[in-house]
């Protein structure tokens, strides 16, 4: 049930992008945001963001409001304009290894091997 705060936390990443309106390439038929009702009613997050370099950033998330926003079963990708991948963040279980297990990051081009590490910490 709607209580603002995916409103709020829809603000917060549209505030974001307008702040960097002059890197994004909107016009490009690929370009995707979803509405604030669409995030607060389906409490999911789906976006494809197209840079004026080409580059893209994918990202998908399922948003819990139990206390703040938590974002679960994501994946943020960012891929060259050759759409070869750079990185990806997600939270799939499958590195209980890493420290920050489930979530990591996979670095580089997509491999069977793959490059998977723990979240740089801040």
């Amino acid at each position: 049930m709607p209580n603002g705060k995916l409103r709020y936390y829809y603000w917060r990443l549209s505030s974001a992008l307008a702040e960097q309106e002059h890197l994004l390439n909107r016009q490009h038929p690929d370009f995707s945001f979803p509405d604030e009702d669409d995030i607060e009613y389906r409490e999911r997050l789906k976006a494809l963001i197209v840079f004026g370099d080409g580059s893209r950033l994918f990202a998908r998330a399922s948003l819990d409001t139990t206390a703040e926003v938590r974002e679960f079963d994501y994946a943020y990708v960012y891929f060259a304009s050759d759409g070869s991948r750079i990185f990806q963040y997600d939270d799939v279980s499958h590195h209980a290894h890493i420290s920050t297990h489930p979530h990591h990051r996979h670095v580089g081009p997509v491999s069977t091997e793959g490059k998977d590490e723990p979240l740089p910490s801040d």
